[in-house]
């Protein structure tokens, strides 16, 4: 079964058995037309949902399709929110638990660090000239995951020449092609590509001409940046001296959009639950790795509830590691995880107006002496019966760095001198009711041994409000080294 190609993009190639991409002409596309006798085969599978927004994607009604897509997100929100709700009351709520867990089967707030750099690999070693973009960007030029992410933005440049092996590539791993629902303004093409493990990869096409405008009216510009002349040039330069950076995960080099050019992406969009803390690590990276700028000089005026209340400080170890199922456990039974599960290692550390460049920079000396350390939790324990938690396997070198901590600042007591032993621990519920922690202490053991590794520290100041933390530095354990098994790919000339 052939298809016949959109005459700027390219064709698509479908058999009963499997897809390929050809070449046609420079151009690539999705075969929206199938026959008669595929179609009806496929609508039997396809939800009606499915079969609307792809009717209007093919008639280009891109925005009533996005429409469609969000209203129905909504309503399958809403339902998974009043099943949660029904899950915590105490008679009812063990027979909701295999039905949340069918419809949570891919978290969509669960592509991990590992995956990206899987994916990262494998297109570098292609030769394929991108840049990581949204929410991972952000990690990668930060130099550490700070949040938990639901996709993979991927930018390539030239877009319709790089997408067939972009294809290859992520169909290699695992990926399959689905139905794009167009782009925006900024992105006006967006290829999606979801693995049987729902991972999400959207490859994304940038409008140059209204980035590169945007850029200059707003004044961001350079001066040197007006001097090149129109076409591609014009575009290659500016998109390698303002707009792509270099970051790194776990040690290993990522192509990432700059910021100049992820702060431009957010102008004229609703702001979203994510964005305050976009925002922080946005700062963190324009503050730089050896700078330090309190927030309260940052945020001007101080708000009315600061005029109240002295902001304070933590120090922790964040964790990425935990199984989707464990995190939708802690969600549904009263953790929130508005701070990503974690080790404490000083709790209160110091009011944040006290907190300078000489208190950074004995924390970053103290940090980089610590080797960074591998560890498991592998055990469920509990405080008394209001605290259920996982105790790290290496929990002697949590509390020797609590303990240098205290050398180096006499003032501080970990937890406010409140207890006589620090027993480092990942919480994973203190709130709602005893039944809750029960219900968590009993199935969290299925999901251990969970592996993790100590890389980062992580300085927290509820600035914002007194129970919203926010990441206002970043400092890296030990000294580990940049690796770059292949040197990023440049744009075409």
């Amino acid at each position: 079964m052939k298809c016949a190609p959109h005459p700027r993009t390219s064709g698509w190639v479908s058999t009963p058995t499997s897809r390929k991409l050809i070449s046609d002409e420079g151009s690539y596309d999705l075969c929206m037309a199938e026959s008669s006798s595929q179609v009806s085969a496929e609508q039997d599978t396809r939800t009606r949902v499915d079969h609307l927004r792809e009717v209007l994607t093919r008639l280009h009604l891109i925005r009533m399709a996005k429409m469609v897509d969000r209203s129905i997100r909504r309503l399958s929100f809403s339902g998974v929110k009043l099943l949660r709700s029904l899950a915590r009351m105490p008679l009812v709520g063990p027979l909701f638990d295999p039905l949340l867990a069918r419809i949570d089967k891919h978290d969509r707030l669960h592509f991990d660090e590992e995956e990206l750099l899987r994916v990262c690999n494998a297109l570098t070693e292609e030769g394929v000239p991108y840049w990581v973009a949204g929410g991972w960007g952000l990690d990668a030029l930060a130099g550490c995951q700070t949040r938990r992410h639901r996709d993979l933005d991927l930018v390539v440049y030239p877009f319709n020449e790089c997408l067939a092996r972009v294809a290859t590539v992520l169909t290699r791993l695992g990926y399959e092609r689905q139905t794009p629902l167009g782009g925006t303004v900024w992105f006006p093409d967006a290829e999606v590509y979801i693995d049987d493990r729902g991972h999400d990869v959207q490859v994304l096409n940038i409008n140059w001409d209204i980035l590169t405008t945007v850029d200059e009216l707003l004044g961001t510009a350079s001066s040197g940046d007006a001097e090149i002349k129109d076409g591609r040039a014009r575009v290659d330069q500016l998109m390698l001296a303002r707009f792509t950076a270099i970051g790194a995960l776990q040690g290993v080099v990522i192509p990432a959009l700059s910021l100049v050019a992820q702060r431009l992406f957010h102008l004229g969009y609703p702001q979203r639950p994510e964005d305050p803390h976009a925002e922080d690590i946005s700062h963190l990276i324009s503050m730089g790795p050896d700078k330090w700028i309190n927030p309260l000089d940052r945020a001007g005026a101080p708000s009315p509830s600061l005029q109240t209340r002295q902001p304070s400080t933590l120090l922790l170890v964040p964790i990425f590691t935990f199984p989707p199922d464990l995190w939708r456990l802690c969600r549904l039974y009263h953790n929130d995880l508005m701070v990503p599960p974690h080790v404490t290692l000083a709790i209160p550390f110091k009011p944040l107006e006290l907190v300078n460049d000489d208190v950074v920079q004995r924390l970053a000396t103290l940090f980089d002496e610590i080797p960074q350390f591998d560890f498991e939790m592998d055990k469920v324990r509990w405080f008394n019966s209001d605290v259920v938690y996982l105790e790290p396997s290496n929990a002697e070198a949590f509390r020797s760095i609590t303990k240098r901590i205290q050398l180096e600042f006499p003032d501080f007591r970990p937890y406010g001198g409140a207890f006589d032993e620090v027993i480092p621990h990942v919480t994973l519920s203190e709130h709602g009711s005893f039944a809750d922690r029960r219900i968590i202490g009993r199935l969290a053991p299925r999901y251990t041994p969970i592996a993790s590794r100590a890389s980062h520290v992580w300085l927290m100041s509820n600035v914002r409000g007194i129970d919203e933390w926010a990441v206002v530095k970043v400092f890296h354990l030990g000294n580990s080294p940049i690796s770059t098994p292949v040197e990023p790919i440049p744009p075409v000339a």
